[in-house]
């Protein structure tokens, strides 16, 4: 059993702030979103579930699956509050409301680079590069959690709470985001010469990552990037055998992002300075906790 420390209680209290803006989201624009009466009740029943575990945790300190449960909440939890935005600034349900801002992203990376990248990076497509970086790019689903997993395996307290309260931190902060400026993508706003097409599983994948990622104006920041960023600084601070495995999938990973459309530039620039900030907050919070317990020993 890994005990509660504070980096669960920080995970969970973000949690409860973006929940919460969430609710507050959903009732002040109750006339513009579509069901938001109901959406407003699951809200608030995912709040209540949240609260539950961890008064229960709190009050019987003992239970082991409690202490589990508690310990893994913030993953569904976070998987729950990007499902919700597909019911919140999808503009195919809310017509006219926070409408998409492609073109403001598409005039950035103009004036950054002069050129659409995506269009750019036609002249180096191959249906082998496309099939590596498709797959690249559906590890960033795994690598988080295989890091976890084996930091829980291994009965590190600290390292995997604290990995979990960074990751909690890095995915609602994205999210916030994509509040502010939805976007599509380059795949539906530009105009490019060629269709991508791979060697085996590239179409099955591109589906697949459409179906699980429910919502489709998640472009800004480039969570495809800020989370394997984070994931490869938590390697490399308490795994560094498989941070040097993560290092080249994540360097392709990221290099996808663009290559596949699925971001402008400016987005992946944008993850990445998410990242950046995250696993500075983390060191600083990781390091006042050191000094902590130096000064009380």
């Amino acid at each position: 059993m890994l005990p509660p420390s504070r980096y669960n209680r920080l995970a969970e209290t973000a949690l409860f702030l973006y929940y919460g803006f969430v609710a507050l989201f959903i009732a002040f624009f109750r006339g513009r979103i579509a069901g938001a009466g109901g959406l407003l009740l699951v809200q608030g029943a995912a709040l209540l579930v949240l609260m539950a575990v961890v008064g229960l945790s709190e009050a019987f300190p003992g239970g082991r699956a409690l202490a589990f449960v508690r310990n893994w909440l913030p993953l569904p939890a976070v998987l729950f509050g990007y499902r919700m935005i597909h019911f919140l600034i999808n503009c195919d349900r809310n017509r006219g409301f926070l409408p998409d801002r492609d073109a403001l992203l598409i005039r950035i990376d103009r004036l950054l680079l002069g050129a659409d990248p995506t269009v750019w990076l036609e002249r180096i497509a191959s249906p082998w590069l496309t099939e590596i970086l498709q797959f690249a790019y559906a590890t960033n689903y795994f690598l988080p959690l295989i890091l976890l997993v084996i930091l829980y395996r291994e009965r590190r307290r600290i390292p995997f709470q604290f990995s979990v309260f960074l990751l909690t931190a890095g995915y609602l902060l994205s999210y916030l985001g994509y509040f502010l400026i939805p976007a599509v993508g380059p795949r539906f706003t530009l105009s490019h010469g060629c269709e991508l097409s791979g060697v085996f599983l590239r179409e099955t994948l591109c589906r697949l990552i459409y179906f699980m990622e429910a919502c489709p104006r998640d472009c800004f920041p480039s969570g495809h990037t800020e989370i394997p960023l984070v994931t490869l600084y938590l390697a490399f601070r308490f795994r560094r055998p498989l941070f040097w495995i993560y290092l080249p999938i994540v360097v392709l990973l990221v290099s996808s992002t663009v290559y596949l459309r699925y971001h402008y530039v400016i987005d992946v620039l944008a993850g990445a300075t998410l990242a950046g900030a995250v696993a500075l907050i983390g060191h600083c919070l990781f390091r006042a906790e050191a000094e902590e317990s130096q000064a009380r020993t």
